[in-house]
């Protein structure tokens, strides 16, 4: 996509150049194309900061899977906050270190024989206007489990906001709603969530209580969009 906006961009271009040599250009008559080829620079800028969005997504799930605690940290923004399930909201980039080694057990990396799969599917991201921020909203797949011990199931959307920060993308809150958490043995839909949606904060309380309370599996909740629907894969804030 981003090569064909580039290709047409400069057909544009030569176009442009080539009517000039032919006959002296008015400003009235090269006028459409420049506000032509403006709009295809900006829908390549569009696309360029899904993709690094995209990018930083998949980085996230990537060491979060591993359990590269100061990795995910590395890709949170300054002024940031983490939000997973019902253990409230953690504030700063430090606290979010807090969060997340406290989640891992105290040790970087996953201990032998655990599986912690994020997958990340479904993206739906929204840019500003002025290209500095942004929504998205994921749908995260959990695969949880210990060789020779228990394994469970997880399931719930993400609702992201991200800042641009010397021109690299950040993540500035992140936001994981647990829809389901429930024992793989004897089938999930047969069984509650064992967390009730809390997992460290009765250890390490957070900054702020959990910006939305919502009861946990067999009980469903919905979390409001943060885009318009219908949509496609990315949308362009107004």
């Amino acid at each position: 996509m981003l090569v064909r906006l580039k290709a047409a961009a400069c057909a544009l271009a030569i176009a442009v150049v080539g009517a000039g040599c032919s006959r002296p250009s008015t400003d009235s008559e090269l006028a459409p194309l420049r506000a032509h080829i403006a709009a295809l620079e900006q829908r390549k800028t569009l696309l360029e900061d899904v993709n690094a969005i995209e990018r930083l997504q998949g980085a996230y799930g990537y060491y979060l899977d591993r359990g590269l605690w100061d990795d995910v940290v590395n890709l949170f923004a300054n002024e940031s906050t983490i939000e997973v399930a019902l253990d409230g909201v953690y504030v700063g980039k430090q606290r979010v270190r807090e969060y997340l080694y406290a989640l891992g057990g105290g040790r970087q990396g996953l201990a032998a024989g655990v599986l912690d799969e994020h997958l990340q599917v479904m993206p739906v991201i929204s840019v500003a206007a002025d290209g500095l921020t942004a929504k998205a909203r994921w749908r995260g797949i959990v695969l949880n489990g210990k060789q020779g011990g228990d394994a469970f199931w997880g399931e719930g959307p993400y609702e992201n906001e991200y800042v641009k920060e010397g021109g690299v993308w950040k993540i500035k809150t992140l936001h994981w709603y647990q829809a389901l958490f429930a024992p793989y043995a004897g089938g999930w839909q047969n069984q509650p969530d064992p967390t009730l949606g809390k997992r460290v904060s009765s250890t390490l309380p957070p900054d702020r209580p959990p910006s939305v309370d919502y009861k946990t599996w067999p009980d469903t909740y919905v979390p409001p969009f943060s885009f318009p629907n219908p949509v496609s894969k990315y949308v362009a804030s107004e």
